[in-house]
């Protein structure tokens, strides 16, 4: 976006978090305020444009030290279809009259389908936003089987909205540099084959390998050795263990055996064998649990068969199944 911007100047990025909404009136508001905030060149402009735009909404200000997001808007919006479509028609009007190329980018859009009254706001949406000619929607968010349901589905309304991209995650032959600088920085050393092992151990998830990159950097005086990275490996699978005790503790017994199984490399989980060692229950048990699992962000279908989502989840998962598993051989014995 910042090379478009400085490509072309007449093309304006408005941006939006939906994690911070959570009503109908939240979404406008913020939709507003980011519009004005992102197309408008100063502090004076954006409360004339607001006076000039928006004056049917008589809208409070707030002004704000920040230089980049100046001023939030209160619109007092009343769930009225005239309302809402004047809202969502403002930055292609905008736009038509200045004579600039507008791209609105909403992260974690998945979040909006959680609103009450979702429905209507989808349908809404759709139908005002492809009658714009100026303006560009990038929507993008990080649950997939969410966003999937979204635009890939033909009873909704934004199915086959635009073009989907899906983003893979950052390569080794990215971070490796990366991690090897944030060490030299600091007078610290870490080779190719240490910072590959980082990648490899949280499978290239970028919040990981930061986290673990850190937990690395903080244990290490003047050069990485392999049993450091193991250490902190431990460290980073304690780190986040609170959140995964909590996660794996409100589902279901067959949910819980069904993660068990796949950490044993099962995929076949419809045959007998594994249904019987695992007690998985019926079909229609294990077809819903499937739907479940992905549903909450715990597994996902590959071309492999399924596959955890969260790396450090899986490693801690295959942690607390070896402590059982070695608990139980000694009480055999």
């Amino acid at each position: 976006m910042n090379e478009l911007c400085e490509e072309d100047d007449t093309v304006r990025v408005c941006y939006i978090d939906a994690f911070r909404i959570h009503s109908e009136t939240d979404f406008y508001n913020t939709y507003a305020t980011s519009i004005v905030n992102g197309l408008s060149s100063s502090l004076k402009k954006s409360i004339e444009w607001v006076k000039k735009y928006l004056q049917a909404f008589t809208p409070s200000i707030t002004l704000k030290s920040d230089p980049l997001n100046a001023l939030e808007l209160d619109l007092s919006y009343q769930p009225l279809k005239k309302s809402a479509e004047e809202i969502l028609h403002l930055p292609e009007r905008i736009a038509q009259q200045r004579g600039l190329h507008v791209i609105i980018c909403i992260d974690e859009f998945q979040q909006l389908a959680k609103l009450p009254g979702w429905p209507h706001i989808e349908g809404m949406l759709r139908s005002v936003w492809q009658q714009h000619q100026a303006v560009n929607y990038c929507l993008y968010g990080s649950k997939r089987h969410m966003m999937l349901d979204i635009f890939e589905n033909s009873h909704h309304p934004f199915y086959r909205f635009g073009q989907i991209m899906y983003i893979t995650k950052i390569s080794e032959q990215h971070w490796i540099p990366y991690i090897q600088k944030g060490f030299s920085d600091y007078g610290k050393t870490i080779s190719v084959a240490q910072a590959k092992r980082i990648c490899d151990v949280v499978k290239c998830h970028s919040w990981y390998v930061q986290q673990l990159s850190f937990f690395v950097w903080s244990a290490t005086k003047d050069t990485v050795t392999d049993e450091i990275i193991a250490q902190q490996t431990e460290t980073l699978i304690d780190t986040n263990s609170p959140v995964f005790e909590s996660e794996v503790e409100a589902l279901a017994p067959s949910q819980r055996a069904m993660l068990r199984a796949l950490i044993h490399g099962e995929q076949r989980l419809n045959a007998k064998a594994t249904i019987s060692r695992y007690e998985l229950g019926g079909s229609q048990t294990i077809a819903r649990n499937k739907k479940t699992l992905i549903e909450k962000d715990f597994i996902e279908k590959s071309n492999n068969g399924y596959t955890f989502v969260d790396p450090v989840f899986e490693l801690w998962l295959k942690r607390e199944n070896d402590q059982i598993e070695n608990i139980k051989n000694i009480n055999h014995a």
